[in-house]
């Protein structure tokens, strides 16, 4: 015996308009062994689907005649950015269905538009215009110690971030400030808070994370950056730009000095595909606008963080400190 499960899913954001290209699941709810799939199918333009199934799905009694009536819903799932589907919508469980007769199922979804908010920040105008390489020398025992090269990142953020709040131009200058220079002073000083201890620690607990859950290390590196999502939305809200920890390092003992900051200026978030795109100021990129792209949906338990200056990052976090950036040097 075939059957069918069909109907149509519209969208009530957009009047009821017909929601193409959607993932269709049937299932039977089956307790506690584990719920029976059945079949799928993709919505078409006018937002109809159709799955047929046999009742070969249950357990038969006399040959050709189901001893089960199934309890049959549908679960929705649309495509993000990443090619991953994400879950999206459930229909109510039609219990005891009668296996000789076709099961209609119309859904009604709600998909909101994607979500865009964006600071008055630019980082071609107010982010610093030179790259995010100091070199540094000392001296030890009235020695003059090797120069090398380091990066101020977070104190590159913490300056022009400062100067955004207070209205204040940031310097036109185009090469890196040398040590010495009242700039290079303040932006040092700006670093040094920028990895206060409470910054580090959380670096180690983010870097350790793996990238999905395992049964050893329960909370996955993307896990703890999606809690960070809601600091981070109700600061960009609110017109204020706010510094990210990226993590690069992966491990508790991987080198801290691998992650980087930068500064976050918008987002744009589709809430029901889960995508959300943030926009930044990268000081090693500077006058330009970089992007992290990422599903907090969480598909197969990963992050799958795109990163458009193709820095390597894991995960993210919103930097703690906020005296680096409010401070004057």
């Amino acid at each position: 015996m075939t059957r069918k499960i069909f109907g149509t899913i519209v969208d009530t954001q957009s009047a009821s308009a017909p929601v193409k290209g959607l993932r269709v699941h049937a299932w039977d709810e089956d307790w506690p062994d584990g719920d029976d799939f059945m079949g799928t199918d993709f919505t078409d333009s006018q937002g109809e689907f159709q799955i047929t199934y046999s009742d070969r799905f249950w357990d038969q009694g006399l040959p050709g005649f189901s001893t089960v009536y199934p309890d049959i819903y549908i679960t929705l799932e649309i495509k993000n950015t990443g090619g991953k589907w994400v879950h999206i919508g459930k229909s109510q469980v039609f219990k005891d269905h009668n296996l000789g007769q076709d099961l209609r199922i119309n859904l009604d979804v709600n998909i909101t538009p994607s979500i865009i908010k964006e600071t008055a920040f630019l980082p071609d105008e107010h982010g610093f215009h030179f790259v995010n390489s100091f070199k540094v020398s000392a001296e030890l025992f009235g020695l003059d110690i090797e120069e090398r090269g380091m990066g101020f990142c977070g104190g590159m953020c913490a300056g022009a971030l400062n100067r955004f709040a207070k209205d204040v131009k940031v310097p036109d200058e185009r090469k890196t400030p040398v040590q010495g220079t009242s700039l290079f002073d303040e932006l040092l000083k700006r670093q040094v808070k920028a990895m206060h201890p409470i910054v580090l620690a959380k670096m180690y607990k983010f870097q350790s994370a793996p990238d999905k859950v395992d049964p050893f290390r329960k909370t996955s590196i993307g896990q703890l950056t999606r809690r960070e999502w809601p600091k981070l939305k109700t600061a960009l809200d609110n017109g204020e730009p706010a510094i990210l920890v990226l993590i690069r390092a992966s491990g508790f003992f991987g080198n801290p000095t691998k992650n980087h900051q930068v500064l976050a200026t918008g987002y744009k978030f589709d809430p029901a595909t889960k995508d959300l795109v943030i926009y930044e100021y990268d000081p090693n990129k500077p006058d330009q606008k970089h992007t992290l792209v990422l599903n907090l949906g969480l598909p197969e338990g990963r992050l799958f963080l795109k990163d458009s200056a193709r820095r390597g990052t894991r995960g993210f976090f919103v930097s703690p400190v906020i005296e680096s950036a409010s401070a004057d040097f």
